[in-house]
Order: structure tokens, then sequence, then C-alpha cells
């Protein structure tokens, strides 16, 4: 009895599909602005193939939204479907179990005339349908179309473009691509969810995540073409150019595997895959431009120690001319996007971060390796992203990933490292044969107070959380690690749930502290996670408010709760804190609440 359909993973689907379709819609005005600033000053065959790419782009993006609503629609149909079928079902059972009871009755006092009795049964208690509800075959159909990017060169026509425009025009297309990308994780995430629990649903054609994928994977062939052109241009000081010149500047000079990693559509799996291919020592990694190594420090999948190269060269340079960088990751051209004055000051306290992650991997015990890792730089939604890792990410037998909550920027990291190695330390004590690596976590743009009671934040960091996670299994494929933790403070633990929702691969704990709740279409069961823990301190008394339309996750069955208060030589939480200065935080070396959250990383629950 039953289908297999999980109207959670529907909802999900049909919730991602209507939303990520809103934001392309919104996407059109700014794409078309970055496009007509290019095209001031530009003229000749390649502004007619910037002009007829940009056509494609916008045509297939209205394509792509209409694809996403007619799933939308079908989500519609099909839920119903399958709660009709499960109502028939279940109306079905319940009829046959009342005729098996009249069958008793008559057998018990001597049955009368059974046609009698069937027919004032089907009067008074008539049979359900016997004939199955049958779904409406899915489809999700679109497939993005190839540009041209070469002129026929040999007219000897020529082409002239302000390559200054043309940078800052790529600038703002890779800003926005970047946030489509985390639409396109969502995407799929969401559809490989709702497949693989919805066996019932049979599915006629699938090609609208893979067609999503190569729409962006052209979107970044152009964003990248036009940097070389204008390159060619600067290079030649300004004037025109001939177009049989641009035809070889415009050609990618990249290798086909590092083309690959750098594609924004490329799953983890595939990033993992083509960087392995390449070959390539950490010396080649440092040689690479600043452009790629910016790339390369966002994108999930590659080693730790790659990302690290990538993301402190790049750090450096934001240190040394916080502009340029800030230019580079197309932060003016961002609606809502922090300042320039932020965001320096912001690449200041992750530097120091770093250095302070540095020291205290010094300080570190064997088996855990003396090593700190820059795991990520770049920008999301506007704001500056960033991970550390204390501990070798590549190496560790055991890993722990700890989600910050609302209002945290990576202007915390020295905060989130000190809390890391506290952590760490108790861990490494607890379990002396294992090696430990805990990243703290800043790739979300957190939401600030007002933001709190929506979700909009955890969806786009649950789906950037759900690929950093993938990623650092995917890099380690021949040696995964041995156990995986998520941690989850206040609003980071609804982001943590948003992204073990759509994880592909199971971790081993997840772990909520002053939690402001899970969404209506988050429960444990929907977690990639073996088992789920719970604490909040009897003193926090920020975390009940920010509950106000979601679930304590200490309600759920199946959620394992453990305390926050005096222990044992422990002692109790007394705000809402991760680690603050003063008072006890929940991650506050000696508190209660670090030293069984340490237990569960080390042993797999709280003593």
């Amino acid at each position: 009895m039953g289908i297999e359909f999980d109207d959670a993973a529907a909802v999900r689907l049909l919730s991602c599909a209507t939303e990520v379709a809103l934001s392309l819609r919104a996407s059109g005005a700014a794409r078309r602005a970055a496009a007509e600033h290019a095209l001031q000053d530009f003229h000749g065959a390649y502004a007619r193939l910037f002009e007829q790419a940009r056509t494609i782009e916008s045509e297939d993006r209205v394509r792509l939204v209409r694809a996403l609503d007619d799933l939308a629609g079908q989500l519609h149909v099909l839920r119903r479907q399958a709660h009709d079928e499960q109502r028939r079902q279940h109306d079905l059972a319940a009829w046959c179990e009342r005729e098996r009871q009249r069958d008793q009755v008559l057998v018990g006092i001597g049955a009368p005339v059974r046609s009698a009795l069937d027919w004032s049964d089907a009067v008074i208690d008539p049979k359900p349908s016997e004939m199955p509800v049958r779904p409406t075959p899915l489809t999700a159909w679109f497939r993005a179309r190839a540009r041209v990017r070469t002129s026929s060169g040999g007219s000897g026509g020529r082409s002239g473009a302000d390559p200054e425009r043309l940078r800052r025009s790529a600038a703002r297309a890779r800003a926005q691509d970047a946030a489509t990308a985390q639409e396109l994780t969502r995407v799929r995430n969401a559809w490989v969810t709702f497949t693989r629990t919805c066996a019932w649903v049979p599915v006629d054609d699938a090609t609208l995540v893979p067609g999503f994928e190569d729409h962006l994977a052209e979107n970044a062939a152009d964003a990248a073409w036009l940097d070389r052109i204008a390159d060619a241009f600067a290079a030649a000081g300004g004037g025109s150019l001939s177009d049989g010149v641009l035809d070889v500047a415009g050609a990618s000079r990249l290798p086909g595997e590092l083309q690959r990693v750098l594609d924004p559509s490329s799953t983890t799996v595939e990033v993992a895959a083509a960087w392995h291919a390449l070959g390539l020592s950490d010396q080649d990694v440092d040689a690479l431009p600043l452009t790629t190594k910016l790339q390369l420090a966002g994108i999930d999948g590659l080693p730790a120690a790659v990302r690290d190269i990538a993301s402190r060269a790049v750090l450096r340079a934001a240190v040394a001319d916080p502009g340029r960088v800030y230019r580079m990751l197309g932060l003016p051209y961002t609606y809502g996007a922090v300042d320039l004055e932020e965001f320096t000051r912001q690449v200041v306290a992750l530097r120091d971060g770093l250095e302070r992650a540095d020291q205290s991997a010094a300080r570190l015990a064997p088996p855990s390796a003396k090593v700190a890792q820059l795991v990520g730089f770049g920008a999301s939604n506007g704001a500056l992203v960033a991970a550390i890792s204390l501990g070798d990410l590549d190496t560790a037998s055991n890993v722990t990933v700890n989600v910050p909550g609302a209002t945290t920027t990576v202007g915390s990291a020295s905060e989130k490292v000190r809390a890391a190695h506290g952590l760490l330390s108790t861990a490494a004590r607890l379990d002396q044969k294992s090696s430990f690596a805990v990243v703290s976590w800043f790739g979300y743009r957190a939401p600030s107070f007002p933001e709190v009671p929506g979700r909009g934040r955890a969806t786009t960091g649950g789906a950037n959380l759900a690929s950093f996670l993938d990623g650092v299994v995917d890099a380690r494929a021949d040696r995964p690690p041995r156990s995986t933790t998520v941690l989850g403070h206040s609003y980071g633990s609804t982001t943590g749930a948003e992204a073990l929702a759509q994880a592909r691969h199971r971790i081993d704990s997840f772990v909520t502290y002053g939690s402001v709740g899970f969404t209506e279409t988050t429960k444990p069961d929907h977690l990639n996670a073996h088992r789920v823990f719970a604490t909040e301190g009897r003193d926090d008394h920020v975390a009940a408010l920010g509950r106000s339309n979601r679930t304590d996750p200490r309600e759920f069955p199946g959620v394992e709760v453990f305390s926050s208060e005096v222990g044992p030589g422990t002692k109790a939480v007394t705000g809402h804190e991760m680690c603050p200065r003063h008072g006890v935080g929940y991650l506050s070396s000696g508190s209660t609440a670090q030293r069984h959250i340490a237990e569960i990383i080390a042993d797999g629950e709280p003593a």
C-alpha cells in the first residue's frame, strides 16, 4: 500500500522553481544595463557579435523562466493527484476492513442472502474506486543555445571598444552569474531529491537542469571572452583592431579541464575530476593570473590546499588594493552590496583572523595537522564571504563545519577562529587517535535582525553550504572523512537545515545550538544526517524571539537534546553568543555546551 511520493520534496521543488523564476525575471534589467554599458564606444563586427550573444542570453533566460513556471504548474497538479491517490487507497483499505468486520458478524449470527446485503451495503457504504489515479508524466524541458564569438576574420573588418567598459560589463555579468549559480544549485538539489523520493511520478523529459547549467556556462564564456577582447584592446593602446586579430585574442587559451573547473555550472564531482586531470602543482596555481585565482577561491570541489593558495593570494591583493578586488567581485554593480569602506574593514579583519588561525594551528597536537587554510574568498548577495579551516581539510579524519547566525560577517573571523580552536582542542583530547579540522564558515550573507523571521538568507545560504559540504567529500573521493559534523548557531541552524535537505553526501551529526528554528518545510527526517542534536541555554532569551514563525528543533521527534546548564566541572551558558569575550557562550572553553558538542564530534554522542 502507499505510493512513493514525498510531498515535502515536491513542495520544496515547487517553491524553488517559483522563486528562481522570479529571481531570473528580476535580473533582466541589470543584465541589460551592463550590456548597454559595454556597447558604448563598441563598434564593428565584434560589437554585433556581442549584441547577438546578449539577445540569445535574454531570450534563453525568458525560456528558462517559462520552463520553471511550467514545472511549478505541473507540480501543483501532481501533488493533487498524489493526494487523491493516497486518499483513495486509504478509503479503499478502510472499506475493506469494514467489509471484513461485516463478514465476521454474519458468520457469527448465521449469514442471510449475501446478494441482498451487497445491495444494501452499496447504498449505505459504497465501495471506493479500485481504479488507481495515474500521475501525469512530468516534463522539465529546457535547452540553452550556443553563442558565436568569432567573426569571419577574412573580410578586413575592424572593431573598436573601450576596454574598461568591457571589463566592467564582464564584472557585472559575473556578479549576477554568481547569484544565478546559487539558484542553479538550489534547483539541481531540489530536483535530485524530488526524483529520488517521488518515483511514483513518471518523468518524460529532464533537460531543464542540464539546460540551466549550459545557460550559465554560455554566460561564463561570454564574460571570459569579453575580458580577453578588453585585454587585446588595452594592449593595443586603444583605437580599433582587425577582426582577424580579435578572433585570435578572443579564442579561449585555457586548457579544457581548467575551463570545466571554472565553469559555474559544473558540479562538485565534475570540478574534482577535472582538477585531478589537470595535475597542476602548488607552484602552477601560484603562477595563475589573479582573476583565475579569484575564481578558484570560490569553487567547491577543489582540494583545500588549492583553495588556500588562491584565496590567500586574493586576500593579499585585497589588503593591498581593496578597490581593485572590490571591482573584480562585481560589488559596485550589485544591489545592496557592502560599500568599499566596509569591504576594506572586513578584508583587514579576515586577514587578522587568518593570522590568528595560523598561530593557533602551530599549537595543534598531532595527529591533527598544524595547518590553517583559507578555503574560500568571494561574494554572495553583495557580501564578502570566506571560510577558514583550522586543521587540514584535505586529510583530517574528522571534519566539522560551524555555521554562524544573524548579523555575522567575516569581520568576526578572529572570534570564530578562537571558538574553533577551543572546540578542536577539546575534541582532540577526547579522541587522541583522530586528526581534526574545524571550519569557520562565512559562506553566506547572514541576515540582519529584521530579516531573521524570513527564510531568504537561509535558502541562499543553504545552497552555498550544501555545495561546500559536498565539495569537501568530492575533493577527497579516494579518502573521504571518517566523520563529518555540521554545527548551526542561531540562524545558522536554519541555514544548516536547508543545506542538509539538499546535500548529496550524508553527514554523521547535525548539532543546533541556540536555534531560531527550522522552516515549515524542513523536518529532521528530511535532513541528510544520521543524527540530529539540539541544545539551548536557559539564559538564552534571544533564540525564542527568533522562532516567531519557526519550530524549535528540540520539539521534533528523533532530535536528541543535551544540556547547556552547569555540569560537573563545566559552566552554564549565560546568553545567546557563540564565544564572547565576557560571559559564557555556547563554544566558550569550559562551557557545558562546548564539552557536549566536542563529545559529539569526537565520539558521535554527548556523554
